[in-house]
């Protein structure tokens, strides 16, 4: 647990290698839960994936630091359905990292809180989510900020691990 304080803001594009590194040391984590010949993708692969999508795909970001370390971050964009057509009323997060120093020390929670109010004040009326099946601190996790786990799988093409969809309705009006 860490006793750092936090400087959140909005991630610029020059963040993104930071948000790749996140993505790096927090897929690294997986390792205690998945197949033992499962690897995450390359950072370079994250990477340039993060600079085709990210904000081309209305994608917004907000980072953490510790001084000028990096402690986290989320990513949240409106959801597209299975045609890659976009769904106006539902927000994706897409992703919530946490540095695992940094595990316990309530970041995950004020990140969490942050991606929600922004996803209402954008107009979204629900976020959704995907989580990898096996990952149960994350899926607790979610359950505890108020996801709601619909039963809906899928297999992710990047990870190459099954995920859990979860809804979280955002209570606009």
């Amino acid at each position: 647990m860490s006793d750092a304080k936090f400087t959140i803001r909005a991630a610029k594009t020059s963040d993104l290698g930071t948000i790749a590194d996140n993505l790096v040391e927090g897929l690294s984590t997986y390792r205690g839960w998945t197949p033992k010949a499962w690897n995450p993708p390359a950072r370079t692969e994250m990477l340039i994936g993060l600079l085709q999508r990210f904000p081309r795909d209305g994608s917004w970001a907000h980072v953490a630091m510790t001084g000028t370390a990096p402690a986290g971050h989320i990513m949240i964009r409106p959801d597209r359905d299975d045609a890659d057509a976009p769904r106006p009323d539902v927000a994706l997060l897409a992703q919530l990292f946490v540095r695992e120093q940094h595990w316990g020390s309530g970041l995950a929670r004020q990140l969490h809180a942050l991606g929600v109010a922004d996803m209402a004040e954008r107009g979204f009326a629900s976020g959704r989510l995907l989580v990898a099946s096996g990952h149960a601190r994350a899926q607790a996790f979610y359950v505890r900020q108020g996801w709601r786990p619909t039963g809906g799988l899928e297999t992710s093409g990047e990870l190459g691990l099954q995920l859990a969809e979860y809804v979280l309705e955002l209570g606009r009006g």
